[in-house]
């Protein structure tokens, strides 16, 4: 198993591909990397070293989760927290957890999703 190197891409479900991609792209440093036939993947463009790839696909539904599959890591996470506010998006308050600190918030097909600093 020492042949595994890292997690390459992570695939979320979302209900309308295009305007979920138009939402990750305003909100976060992304390349697309590819689209085909109801998938869009992204990267990060803030560094040279090849990131865990988002990967958005087309779903009928997507799964109520009460707890977020991945989080983003953000060094400035109060930053992050008032531009979110002030583009309209429903976040939850920073809660702390000794030097961990984080917030919830969803994207438009209700996928919960985490900003956390530490």
């Amino acid at each position: 198993m020492n042949q595994i190197k890292r997690i390459d891409t992570v695939f979320v479900p979302v209900l309308d591909v295009k305007k979920a991609e138009k939402w990750y792209m305003e909100l976060f440093p992304f390349e697309v990397i590819f689209r085909s036939g109801g998938y869009v993947g992204f990267r990060f463009t803030t560094s040279d070293t090849p990131h865990t790839a988002l990967t958005l696909y087309e779903a009928e539904e997507v799964p109520n989760a009460s707890h977020a599959a991945f989080n983003f890591y953000v060094e400035e996470i109060d930053r992050l927290y008032d531009a979110f506010q002030k583009k309209n998006i429903e976040v939850s308050e920073i809660h702390a957890h000794g030097e961990l600190r984080f917030f919830r918030f969803y994207d438009p097909s209700g996928n919960l999703l985490e900003a956390v600093t530490f």
